[in-house]
């Protein structure tokens, strides 16, 4: 039988199992150091697709509310102009009808508005009857609420006389704006 003898002491591995674990470690720290970086270069990039993304639909929305901002200035013009045809006194006709309520046209010797609502006009008339004939086709008018006489005087041979009208701007520009804006 042969034994042996050792008489060298063995030593135990004492170093194997902190290296081991050591190099194990390492290892895995890399890989969540990688996986972190390939994570922030993915989310980055998003980021930076979103972005672009996120300026394209300011720019468009930019566009868009130029563009209704236009559509509605226009609409606004469009709302204001009509409303001051519908205000706006048609002068021109009501000067017309005024002078064609006359027998000539050279009778009419002044015609002045005094506000909104109220004008004065002044003619000649060869006979006094004449000026009671003319107030009285005033006040047919559906748009002339009150005509007075506010004068009267004998001129050579003719009667000079000034009278004062009142009138109802909505009936006027009911019944005579349309004319106006065709002219």
């Amino acid at each position: 039988m042969n034994t042996e003898i050792n008489f060298l002491e063995k030593k135990p591995k004492k170093y194997a199992a902190p290296i081991f674990l050591g190099i194990v470690f390492i290892i895995l720290l890399g890989t969540v150091a990688g996986v972190l970086v390939a994570q922030k270069n993915s989310i980055q990039s998003s980021i930076e697709s979103e972005k672009s993304k996120i300026e394209q639909i300011e720019k468009s929305l930019m566009e868009f509310q130029k563009e209704n901002a236009s559509v509605q200035q226009l609409q606004q013009l469009q709302k204001d102009i009509t409303k001051i045809k519908a205000e706006t006194t048609p002068a021109v006709a009501l000067y017309e009808e005024i002078l064609g309520l006359l027998s000539t046209p050279a009778q009419l010797t002044g015609f002045t508005f005094e506000g909104e609502d109220q004008f004065i006009v002044d003619a000649e008339f060869s006979i006094i009857e004449d000026v009671s004939n003319y107030v009285a086709s005033l006040l047919e008018q559906n748009y002339i609420t009150d005509a007075q006489l506010t004068s009267v005087s004998l001129v050579e041979s003719s009667y000079q006389a000034t009278l004062t009208i009142d009138l109802n701007v909505d009936a006027l520009v009911e019944e005579l704006g349309e004319n106006e804006t065709m002219e």
